[in-house]
């Protein structure tokens, strides 16, 4: 197939460390116009990843050559520049998290679909194959039937001028990274969520959420617990016990190309650890994106679906957190 001709908005660090490289090393995927705000910041990063072409946001979606955009603007600008994108006809993959609530997910997903465009929300790391081996394990039935989830998220807190500290430009956890383990039991477990119960802590001198507590029950009793908190000891792992063994990732959600990642298994028989080899996540995300966009061979992916599920239970926190109470999930049309 021939390339998939990306385009992006803003030369944000995620961006510049992460994303582009990897979309360097595309064989199914090239870069072809850098967007920023600043010109000079633009052509820099455009020079640095070999684009032709450097210029504004608007100069990228009215570029006929790009077929899909990737946006890293701070989050509170994606709702706009999603609907820009979706409007000049592009192909959206969007970092996360995507939308600020649930009912702007339904609209941005509704004005997509009605221009014929794809979206995704960028986490990434669905993409790293060590949770295709977790899912292979627990399909063969390695560890029984699911039974609970368990996830941590921790780090050290952010230095003194970082945005995840300022509340004006929605700083905290539950923003920034809450969405990552709450997207891993979306993925790992057996069918949908039913109902939800968050409670969040505050960083005293910024007044943040500085950590993210979460419980969610699904449809045949399974049951998920999450903890995602900043001014901690780093831990990024995920767990899944079953009826009759242990299974966990390690190293889930903040991983590197050359890392490589280990599966631990606990059964009666014994304990063993898996290898999984270093691949790049953010690469293996958009060869994906760009193969379904281009429909070849591989499985189809309901980009837009798995979103509007990760915005109904992260509405469903928000909600819960300001309420006092367990949400349930069939307050949401899915």
């Amino acid at each position: 197939m021939s390339p998939v001709r990306f385009g992006i908005l803003a030369c944000s660090s995620v961006a510049r460390r992460r994303f582009l490289p990897a979309l360097a090393a595309s064989k199914v995927a090239q870069l072809v116009h850098v967007g920023s705000r600043d010109p000079a910041k633009a052509a820099g990063c455009a020079r640095e990843f070999s684009s032709a072409k450097s210029g504004s946001y608007e100069a990228v979606l009215a570029d006929p050559d790009v077929e899909v955009v990737y946006i890293s603007t701070p989050p509170s600008l994606h709702e706009e520049w999603v609907r820009k994108a979706a409007a000049a006809g592009k192909h959206v993959l969007v970092e996360k998290p995507a939308f600020g609530d649930f009912r702007s997910a339904v609209a941005v997903v509704d004005r997509c679909r009605a221009a014929g465009v794809r979206l995704a929300e960028g986490y990434s790391f669905r993409w790293h194959p060590q949770h295709a081996v977790v899912r292979s394990l627990v399909t063969q039935g390695r560890v029984g039937q699911p039974r609970f989830f368990s996830a941590e998220f921790t780090y050290p807190r952010p230095p003194e001028n970082d945005i995840r500290l300022k509340p004006e430009l929605d700083g905290g956890v539950f923003r920034d990274s809450a969405g990552y383990p709450v997207a891993a039991a979306l993925l790992q477990m057996p069918g949908r969520p039913v109902s939800v119960f968050c409670q969040l802590g505050r960083d005293q001198a910024t007044g943040v959420d500085d950590s993210f507590s979460l419980w969610m029950r699904f449809a045949q009793g399974e049951t998920a617990q999450v903890l995602v908190a900043f001014g901690a000891h780093y831990r990024s792992r995920y767990a899944i016990v079953g009826t009759q063994g242990r299974v966990e990732s390690e190293r889930a959600f903040a991983v590197g190309p050359q890392m490589k990642t280990f599966i631990a298994l606990e059964t009666d028989a014994g304990q063993e650890r898996i290898e999984v080899a270093a691949d790049d996540q953010f690469r293996l995300m958009l060869d994906d994106f760009s193969v379904q966009i281009r429909g070849g061979s591989a499985p189809p992916n309901n980009f837009e679906a798995d979103l509007l599920l990760q915005h109904a239970v992260m509405d469903a926190a928000a909600r819960s957190q300001r309420e006092g109470r367990m949400i349930s999930l069939s307050d949401y049309q899915l």
